[in-house]
């Protein structure tokens, strides 16, 4: 065939043709001729007269938000800060159809108001030119995701181990995540662009979102069913540590070359029904790590970033005839990197690389030795231009 859009009329309207070539097709039109295609591979279902209604859903969500903060210093101390309140209040109303085991669809409307008031307050105090101690208070609220709150469903039928069907779902009474927080640091400034920070922190956390899987059954046939829930009240707290340093003392371009450090000990308990047992709190590694080399001189700067973090409790999953088993994702560490030159003040080139150790991920059931899957993001690589005029 000829390559499509050989002529006037390519296939995105606008652009020039001979664009995409090599095709089954040597026409738009052909192209866009749904029905023909049919025949030609000899498709005789009928041709569906509306969507799926589980794929058909409406979020509207409206927010208004007013906010009063006030900065002070005292008198006679290195000592300043902030206090403040935010008040926010948020609408909401789904519209679409959810599915019922056992009974398939039904329409679904549901909505939600809800005003939040949301207070914070930090302060710093200076006792040297060169170290600075902070302290924070504050109250948060996170929504969650429209495509958390989707209806849809999605299922997959195992033909060869029907226990082993499995299902994917929204949650559309999700609530949103509200936290109390507090969070202390002692930063040290240093010659050389060096910097060491430490921060401990405590939060209490309200609806934290978990991933669920149970039995659910469709036309005859249970299907394992995976849906984000909100999950009990959980506490977490943290010790984060940091260094940073730019090595100008070294000679000539090497001063350019810089390092930052981080890691970071999380402890997190929330009861699971599920499970009848505390746990951590889902997707939260208790140790993480990273490490990141950079490099500054002139048009030409360079980063290169390994991140690392232990092992994780990603999801419980109900399996029948077995119970309710949590689900693990092995400890991993990945390598991202990138390259910047500046051409001219208008023009930036930057090659970057994501996940250059291509790095597999585990997930288990309970213990290492019950395997139940492996992924993998490919190693990628991209090059982009930045104009500015």
């Amino acid at each position: 065939a000829a390559p499509l859009g050989a002529g006037p009329g390519a296939l995105f309207a606008g652009e020039p043709g001979g664009s995409i070539g090599g095709l089954w097709y040597s026409s738009v039109a052909q192209a866009r001729d749904a029905l023909a295609w049919r025949r030609l591979l000899g498709v005789t279902a009928p041709v569906p007269v509306q969507g799926n209604p589980l794929t058909l859903w409406n979020v509207d969500e409206r927010s208004a938000a007013a906010w009063l903060m006030a900065d002070f210093k005292a008198d006679g101390l290195p000592l300043d800060g902030n206090a403040g309140v935010r008040a926010t209040r948020v609408r909401e109303m789904l519209d679409g159809s959810r599915s019922v085991p056992g009974a398939g669809v039904a329409p679904l409307t549901a909505s939600d108001s809800a005003l939040d008031w949301l207070p914070s307050a930090s302060l710093r105090y200076r006792p040297s030119a060169d170290v600075i101690w902070r302290a924070a208070v504050s109250k948060t609220m996170t929504r969650p995701n429209f495509d958390q709150l989707s209806p849809s469903l999605t299922l997959v039928p195992n033909s060869i181990t029907p226990t082993a069907n499995t299902g994917s779902a929204g949650n559309p009474a999700l609530r949103p995540v509200r936290s109390d927080n507090l969070d202390l640091a002692a930063e040290w400034y240093g010659a050389g662009n060096r910097m060491v920070t430490v921060t401990g922190f405590v939060k209490h956390v309200d609806g934290f979102v978990t991933s669920v899987s149970a039995p659910e059954t469709y036309d005859g046939v249970t299907y394992q069913v995976t849906r984000p829930q909100n999950g009990n009240r959980a506490r977490i707290r943290g010790l984060e540590a940091g260094y940073q340093q730019f090595f100008d003392f070294l000679p000539g371009a090497w001063r350019g070359l810089g390092v930052q450090l981080n890691a970071t000990l999380v402890g997190s308990s929330t009861a699971s029904p599920i499970l009848g047992a505390r746990v951590p709190l889902q997707n939260l590694s208790r140790r993480s790590a990273n490490t990141v080399l950079m490099y500054e001189s002139g048009d030409w700067s360079a980063r290169a970033a390994y991140n690392w973090r232990s092992t994780f409790l990603s999801g419980v999953s109900n399996i029948v005839g077995v119970g309710a088993l949590p689900v693990y994702t092995e400890g991993y560490g990945w390598l991202d990197a990138a390259l910047t030159w500046r051409v001219r003040p208008s023009l930036t080139l930057t090659l970057e690389g994501n996940n250059l150790t291509n790095t597999v991920r585990r997930n288990y059931y309970g213990e290492p030795q019950r395997h139940q899957s492996s992924f993998i993001n490919d190693r990628q690589l991209a090059v982009s231009a930045a104009f500015r005029y």
